[in-house]
């Protein structure tokens, strides 16, 4: 409930601050790094992260506030490829299981920032720090997913996406969600009109639903009467539907980019 509160009161004040704000700059932004999918039960190491958009800046130029000038709000559309290697090795089957996901996403970031000038430094040296939602939208992607159990022949527990596999089996987002959202926080350094920043995309959403075996067996004792000394005692505690996948999508980018003033 307070969620949505905060909400609709953030909505009424840009509302209300709409008439008093324009966009002041637009740019582009490219971007390398690390991306990985953090998961309890695979190992992970990262893949090479990439990140290519546009955005505006939006200032609340008129605004009566000593830092109209500081708070902006930027909105742009970002083309990005997220992953990772994964490792399994399953020693009671004397069986190793390895792949990657090579995913493209379509990335609307919202971000709220603060930048000021180093009044220390000539005019035209700025940093700036910003914080904000995105929704990521899967376009493509690539599966690699190879398991060998040398003592079992069964296909289940025997197989490669890239020889035993149709193409379906090679497309990430026929095996993983397509829907993202994900939380940016960063730190930028901008000279005249170059940029340069570094920030974090942090990932929500689990890329796969996974029953929890768990919780399955939690769901078979749920009614069960078990004798103490006391007496008897009845489960009736009903488990949660947990989700037995915990990767998320992760990545550290380092970015160069152009910024250009508008009417200015």
């Amino acid at each position: 409930m307070m969620k949505k509160i905060l909400l609709l009161l953030a909505l009424v004040f840009m509302m209300q601050s709409a008439a008093k704000a324009q966009f002041v700059d637009y740019g582009v932004r490219l971007g390398n790094g690390i991306s990985y999918v953090s998961d309890d039960l695979l190992t992970h190491s990262p893949i090479f992260g990439f990140n290519l958009g546009a955005y505006a800046d939006y200032m609340f130029t008129d605004w009566k506030n000593p830092w109209s000038e500081n708070i902006y709000l930027q909105f742009g559309l970002n083309i990005n490829r997220r992953g990772t290697n994964f490792r399994q090795i399953l020693a009671n089957q004397h069986s190793i299981r390895r792949g990657f996901y090579h995913n493209w996403y379509a990335q609307i970031p919202v971000i709220a920032g603060y930048r000021f000038e180093i009044a220390s430094l000539p005019a035209g040296n700025i940093v700036s720090f910003y914080f904000g939602p995105t929704f990521n939208v899967g376009l493509f992607g690539r599966l690699w997913d190879r398991q060998v159990t040398p003592g079992m022949a069964q296909y289940s527990y025997n197989y490669d996406t890239y020889v035993t596999g149709s193409k379906d089996d090679r497309r990430s987002f026929k095996h993983i969600r397509r829907l993202d959202a994900s939380l940016i926080l960063g730190v930028g350094y901008q000279w005249h009109n170059f940029t340069f920043d570094f920030f974090m995309d942090h990932g929500f959403v689990a890329l796969m639903k996974r029953e929890d075996v768990l919780a399955n067996l939690d769901q078979t004792q749920v009614g069960t009467t078990t004798t103490t000394t006391g007496g008897t005692t009845t489960n009736t505690t009903k488990p949660k539907d947990r989700n037995a996948y915990t990767g998320t999508n992760h990545a550290f980018m380092l970015a160069i980019g152009y910024q250009i003033p508008i009417n200015r």
